[in-house]
């Protein structure tokens, strides 16, 4: 599971609670699950069809944006690290669905509540209830959740909730990887590794690559044994800053860029964040069998048609 703004994108569902109810209908519509039908659990907790389908709603469009920002056709077959283009949509929009049950199950587990004044002062942001595509009822859940969140952190930084889980380690990294799936993927990196070593400004053509090939994880931390062998060593062999030469690996060929370390101290927001992220991809998440035939590309085509007859219709 990927890392991610974890203040931006719980705080954001802070503002939620008024989203019309034919959006929700409509992620049911498309993805063809009963909204409220279990999708997945993580360590036990229950998670309905519509929570991940909002994500995934959400990380599609990302990645659209993503696409359309560097010109790119979008092909949601498109090889990445570790599957398709749309096996990594449902994967991030997994890893949301499962930072979400992961803050409900330690608010339970540290005895964390809302108290009714805090559930009154939870408020609505119109800009955000198309994105987000959920009801009233369930935008009040998700809001209720990102509270949840901000009370938990607070506890946290004030040490009254010491956690059973340690800031992870690893280096801070950024890679450029052309798949083996790729045809003549040994000759396009070293195309790219020739256009890095020709850039006036390394580090920008670095980014723009990196974003715009098959690890669309983009900058992250990355601990012991995340990485085959040959790429972990090549890494811990950098410098801040420094970028690799062409690295061969099971996935395909890769170009490696050490980042600063970024490791948060502890007492932090930004640490509560990191352990919370550790926590919600260690935890056991059981996937239902509808979880297997959702398919992202077809889920985002139906919802788009979806969503313009309804325009059409107003």
């Amino acid at each position: 599971m990927r890392g991610w703004k974890l203040t931006a994108v719980i705080g954001l569902c802070v503002l939620l609670s008024g989203c019309g109810g034919e959006e929700a209908s409509l992620l049911s519509r498309a993805a063809e699950i009963e909204e409220s039908a279990v999708l997945l659990t993580v360590d036990g907790r229950e998670t309905p069809a519509w929570r991940y389908l909002c994500w995934l709603a959400f990380t599609c469009g990302e990645v659209r944006e993503r696409y359309e920002e560097a010109g790119l056709t979008l092909d949601w077959s498109t090889p990445v690290s570790g599957g398709s283009l749309g096996e990594y949509a449902k994967e991030q929009a997994l890893s949301d669905a499962a930072l979400y049950a992961t803050v409900e199950n330690w608010a339970e587990d540290w005895g964390c509540a809302l108290t009714e004044e805090e559930r009154e002062a939870l408020t609505s942001d119109p800009e955000t209830e198309a994105l987000w595509c959920v009801s009233e009822v369930q935008g009040r859940e998700l809001a209720e959740v990102g509270a949840l969140y901000a009370k938990l952190c607070e506890r946290y930084i004030n040490g009254e909730a010491p956690l059973p889980i340690a800031l992870p380690e690893g280096l801070f990294l950024d890679r450029i990887l052309v798949s083996n799936d790729r045809e003549n993927a040994r000759e396009t990196i070293e195309t790219l590794f020739s256009e890095l070593n020709g850039a006036e400004d390394q580090q920008a053509v670095f980014t723009s690559l990196a974003a715009a090939w098959d690890d669309p994880a983009g900058p992250r931390q990355v601990s012991p044994g995340d990485w085959p062998a040959p790429l972990e060593e090549a890494a811990q062999a950098l410098e801040p800053g420094q970028i690799s030469g062409i690295l061969a690996s099971e996935e395909g060929y890769s170009i490696l860029r050490r980042l600063p370390d970024q490791t948060p101290a502890n007492g932090t927001p930004e640490a509560f964040d990191t352990l919370l992220q550790a926590a919600a991809e260690q935890a056991k998440v059981t996937l239902e069998p509808a979880y297997a035939r959702l398919n992202a590309a077809a889920f985002q085509e139906r919802l788009d048609s979806l969503r313009a007859e309804e325009g059409s219709s107003r």
